[in-house]
């Protein structure tokens, strides 16, 4: 594999906010251009500076992780909005804050 290694990915499994988080991530490490195309987000991925010689192989795998981290951060997040939201409610009960 050479570089630039090219990642098609779903919009619908990865939103755009996940990738960019993802590709934040690694910016040590990789340099991602991150595109929308009908669908899917695209990632053309070359290696940063430091990391020359970083094998072209062990990015899909190295990306994919990140990337699935992300995406479960923010399903956890989607599912948990609501408990923070009441959590907050009632922390601030009594500290004579408007609710």
């Amino acid at each position: 594999m050479n570089w630039p290694v090219i990642m098609h990915v779903c919009e619908a499994a990865y939103p755009l906010g996940v990738v960019q988080r993802a590709a934040y991530s690694l910016a040590d490490t990789l340099a991602i251009e991150v595109s929308v195309e009908t669908g899917q987000v695209k990632l053309s991925i070359f290696p940063s500076q430091d990391q020359l010689t970083l094998p072209s192989a062990r990015v899909r795998p190295l990306v994919m992780h990140h990337l699935n981290d992300f995406a479960l951060r923010n399903h956890i997040n989607r599912e948990t909005a609501g408990l923070r939201e009441v959590l907050a409610r009632a922390a601030l009960t009594g500290c004579g804050l408007p609710q």
